[in-house]
């Protein structure tokens, strides 16, 4: 886009809310390479924006745990995580996509398989055979620490 385009688009986004305000502050720390990528990283796309998946920034940087974190070893509990997510990606879907929604979701956040800025989320390219191996690795691992 060129800078005589991007300039009104600018002042249209700053004029559409705080979140894109807020998304703006968050990227000059959090941009990666120039671009956060896939779906959860473009932000506006779909109404997507950092404050909604990860909350108000309330005091961040300083403050850290004024915002949501995903993954296993996030100070954020795992409902709160997981209650994020099924805001936008719902049960009924989840389950039709694969049953192992229901049996992980109680005990796991979603960040445990599923990657959120990268271009595509690494779950999603396999196949029946490489989910099945991404199962029995996970479990063996489990199995090891004596946890299942």
């Amino acid at each position: 886009m060129s800078k005589s385009l991007l300039l009104p688009v600018m002042a249209l986004l700053a004029l559409s809310g705080p979140a894109i305000a807020s998304d703006e502050s968050c990227l000059r720390c959090h941009k990666r390479n120039g671009t956060m990528e896939g779906v959860h990283g473009q932000i506006g796309a779909n109404g997507l924006s950092c404050v909604r998946c990860h909350g108000e920034q309330d005091g961040h940087p300083r403050n850290k745990a004024a915002l949501v974190y995903f993954g296993q070893d996030s100070k954020t509990p795992l409902a709160e995580q997981n209650a994020q997510c099924t805001t936008c990606h719902r049960d009924a879907k989840l389950r039709e996509a694969d049953w192992t929604h229901d049996v992980h979701r109680p005990v796991l956040p979603c960040a445990s398989c599923h990657q959120l800025h990268p271009e595509t989320d690494p779950m999603s390219t396999l196949d029946d055979a490489g989910r099945t191996q991404a199962c029995v690795d996970c479990h063996s691992l489990l199995s090891e620490e004596g946890e299942q």
